[in-house]
């Protein structure tokens, strides 16, 4: 998580290698299926033992977040904030986030969920494409965790996976 103060892009010595990403984003999607297709029907509507979600609704919630990234890397792109509420109420990002996630996941099986993360893998993918060079330091607050740029929301989906993983395997 990058928490510089806005306006104070982090310095990157090398633009990175879009391929590189690309590759790793597509290992992470590789993983997002091997994750769902291993959940027995027992543990797909089990609450995790130590928060409030159930696993659907946390595999649900990656696919909202996978989602949300092409229009997040649109706003920093401008260099503008994204999904961030005010100060006073930065208490209601983790209850909002678990209802839209609980939401979001009703009626969901595997199958949607595979699919919605894959639709949103591809217009990631695309964003991508259209990322110019002197973009990937542009950034804004997001998502009330400081500042990110257009290349930490990319790879962000990486670490939002990984996040997750650990989690359930604790579940």
């Amino acid at each position: 998580m990058n928490t510089n103060v806005p306006g104070s892009a982090p310095s990157r010595a090398a633009l990175p290698d879009r391929t590189a990403l690309c590759a790793r984003l597509e290992e992470t999607r590789l993983a997002y299926h091997t994750l769902v297709e291993s959940l027995t029907d027992e543990e797909w509507d089990n609450k995790h033992t130590s928060t409030q979600w159930t696993v659907r609704e946390l595999i649900a919630h990656l696919a909202d977040g996978l989602a949300h990234t092409p229009d997040a890397i649109e706003h920093v792109r401008r260099g503008k904030p994204f999904l961030n509420l005010p100060p006073l109420l930065n208490g209601l990002t983790a209850p909002i986030n678990l209802l839209m996630s609980k939401w979001s996941a009703r009626g969901q099986t595997r199958q949607t969920l595979l699919l919605r993360y894959d639709v949103a893998h591809q217009a990631l993918l695309t964003t991508i494409e259209g990322i110019h060079e002197n973009e990937w330091e542009r950034g804004a607050p997001c998502y009330g965790e400081g500042y990110k740029t257009v290349l930490d929301l990319c790879e962000g989906i990486n670490h939002h996976l990984q996040e997750h993983t650990v989690q359930l395997s604790r579940a």
